[in-house]
């Protein structure tokens, strides 16, 4: 919980920075308030989730964003981006197993033709749920889906806008929605379910969004080419109250490729004190060390990157699980030099670990 706290602290940080640059900002913003009716299914990915096939997830959700409408936004991506926070309150529809939850994210959601009576948007979210039935050994032992109260959530999505009045607008949104506790505590196998939503947003002014004139993104910006290094500290809980942290070190280039993409080339090292508790469990020596490479793609959104990695080890002498695994992130520029942020890692269908990273541009 202690570790979880931290992290949490620091996407309020995040978000707090976010908010006061906005603030500082000299790009006009209109602030609104949404509301949305989420309906949705569970997806059943592995079979010792099959006490909960069957089941439909009814969520209400409530944002509160900022929605820059000036010229140097439009710079950035030829579109008008938002920047919120969200609160939703689920019901998993099987509450004997799955119970409730609430879930708060900060997220990111460019708007594409803000001008026109339709507009489209993509959100991407990050951020901390709580569960009230997570597993017990007695009183829940079907719940294989989470055994924490506090998990890591996400969100990814697509929005169509229609306005309706001036300040009101209605909106029709499908999302991809996951939690897990990112391999801290087991039985850990997440619960994955997209929704259909329909709701509406209010703006507080009239927002004052223009057709401005497209130009090549060039002019605004060189071609980005980053080179960075960043160390991370993973962590987890394999048996109750021992709680184990894992180093690594990771080395990433990154190239623009368009206005809102890069793509990446990484290789990692970390020192796996999980792997190593399993080693010491079945008594036997190999190293707990992993050496891997990574492809990936980031989504640019001026001080936040939203980053998406394939990887495969290349080190791996204890041959457990797979060999292969997918990192997202969400990464803050603390500075043009500096870097912060959280990952989850999974392998397969089962998130490992989350970590929390600080990282240096060269």
């Amino acid at each position: 919980m202690r570790h979880l706290l931290f992290i949490l602290l620091f996407v309020f940080i995040v978000a707090g920075r976010a908010k006061a640059s906005i603030s500082a900002d000299s790009t006009p913003v209109a602030k609104l308030l949404g509301l949305k009716l989420h309906q949705g299914f569970v997806l059943v990915h592995s079979r010792h989730l099959r006490p909960i096939r069957n089941s439909y997830p009814t969520g209400l959700a409530f944002d509160l964003a900022w929605h820059k409408t000036g010229q140097k936004a439009w710079n950035a991506c030829h579109c008008y981006p938002k920047l919120g926070v969200s609160l939703s309150l689920w019901d998993y529809d099987h509450p004997d197993i799955l119970g409730h939850g609430l879930i708060s994210m900060f997220y990111l959601e460019p708007v594409f033709g803000a001008w026109r009576t339709m507009s489209f948007s993509i959100r991407a979210a990050a951020g901390f749920s709580y569960q009230t039935k997570p597993y017990d050994e007695i009183s829940n032992p079907n719940n294989l889906s989470y055994s924490t109260y506090i998990a890591v959530a996400l969100q990814l999505g697509a929005n169509l806008h229609i306005r309706l009045y001036p300040h009101w607008n209605l909106d029709i949104t499908t999302v991809y929605n996951h939690f897990s506790n990112g391999g801290i505590k087991l039985p850990n196998k997440g619960i994955n379910w997209p929704t259909a939503a329909i709701g509406v947003t209010r703006y507080f002014t009239v927002p004052n969004f223009q057709n401005r004139e497209k130009k090549d993104w060039r002019i605004h910006s060189r071609r980005e080419g980053r080179f960075e290094v960043s160390t991370f500290l993973a962590f987890k809980e394999p048996v109750s109250k021992l709680f184990l942290f894992s180093p690594g070190l990771e080395v990433k280039y990154s190239r623009q490729v368009s206005r809102l993409s890069a793509l990446t080339l990484g290789a990692e090292w970390m020192y796996d004190n999980g792997t190593r508790y399993a080693i010491e469990l079945a008594g036997r020596t190999e190293s707990p060390q992993k050496g891997s490479l990574a492809i990936g793609h980031e989504f640019l959104f001026g001080k936040f990157i939203f980053s998406q990695q394939f990887g495969f080890y290349l080190y791996k002498p204890y041959r457990q699980g797979a060999d292969v695994y997918q990192r997202y992130g969400l990464i803050y520029r603390i500075s043009p030099r500096f870097f912060g942020g959280i990952n989850l890692k999974a392998h397969r269908h089962v998130a490992d670990f989350a970590d929390f990273r600080l990282g240096m541009v060269f």
